[in-house]
C-alpha cells in the first residue's frame, strides 16, 4: 500500500519524481512484455507489432537510466499515436494496429505522468543544460550509430550472398532502417564513457 501510494502521491521532491520515473520504467518494460506474449501466442502477429514493442521496451531503458524531458515526450507523441490507431481499428478505419483500447489508454496516462515527473524532477533540480557536452554526445551517438547500421547492412548482405538469398523481404530492410535511430537512441544513455564524463545537465548527480 505504501508503494502504490508514494507511485500516486504528489510529486514534493527530487526523490519523489526519480522513484515514479524508475516505477514507471519498469512498468513499460512490463506492459512491452505482455504485448509481446500477446502478440506471439494469443494473436499470432508478433512481426506486425515487434516495432510497437521494441520501441515502448527502449522508452523504458531510457527513462530508467536518465532524465531526458526529450525522451518522455517522444513517448506521449507514440503513445498518442497507439491510441488514435486503436480507436480506428475499433470503427473499422484501419486495421494494422492492435484493439486493446484499455491498455493504450492506460499507457497514455502513464506517458503523460511520466512526462510531467520528469519535468518536475529538472524545476525541483533547477538543471541547466550544458550545451557544449550536449553537442559532442549527440555527433558521438550519431557516427556510432552510423557504424553499426552500416556494418549491421554489410554483414546481412554477406551472410545473404553467403547462404544463396537473392531477395530480401521487407522485415530485414525495416531492421536496416531502424537499426540506426534505434541504435541512436541507445546511445545517448548515460550508461556509456563518453557520456559519464559529458553531463548534459549542470547538476553532478543527474544522470542524463
Amino acid at each position: 500500500m505504501n508503494l502504490l501510494k508514494r507511485l500516486f502521491s504528489r510529486i514534493e521532491s527530487p526523490d519523489d519524481a526519480e522513484f515514479f520515473l524508475n516505477s514507471a520504467s519498469y512498468v513499460l518494460l512490463l506492459i512491452a512484455f505482455l504485448q509481446s506474449i500477446l502478440y506471439t501466442f494469443l494473436l499470432g502477429s508478433f512481426l506486425n507489432f515487434y516495432m510497437d514493442i521494441l520501441l515502448l521496451s527502449i522508452f523504458g531503458i531510457v527513462i530508467r537510466f536518465s532524465r531526458s524531458r526529450v525522451s518522455v515526450i517522444l513517448l506521449c507523441i507514440f503513445s498518442s499515436v497507439i491510441l488514435s490507431g486503436t480507436i480506428l481499428t475499433l470503427f473499422g478505419i484501419w486495421t494494422s494496429v492492435g484493439n486493446n483500447i484499455l491498455l493504450e489508454l492506460l499507457l497514455l496516462l502513464l506517458s503523460i505522468r511520466i512526462a510531467l515527473a520528469s519535468f518536475r524532477f529538472h524545476k525541483l533540480k533547477n538543471t541547466k543544460l550544458v550545451w557544449k557536452n550536449l553537442w559532442i554526445r549527440h555527433l558521438i551517438a550519431l557516427g556510432l550509430a552510423f557504424i553499426i547500421s552500416a556494418s549491421l547492412f554489410i554483414s546481412l548482405i554477406l551472410v545473404s550472398k553467403f547462404l544463396g538469398i537473392t531477395k530480401m523481404n521487407s522485415l530485414h530492410g525495416e531492421v536496416i532502417f531502424e537499426s540506426f535511430p534505434i541504435s541512436y537512441i541507445l546511445l545517448l544513455l548515460p550508461i556509456f564513457p563518453w557520456a559519464k564524463k559529458r553531463r548534459m545537465y549542470s547538476e553532478p548527480e543527474i544522470l542524463s
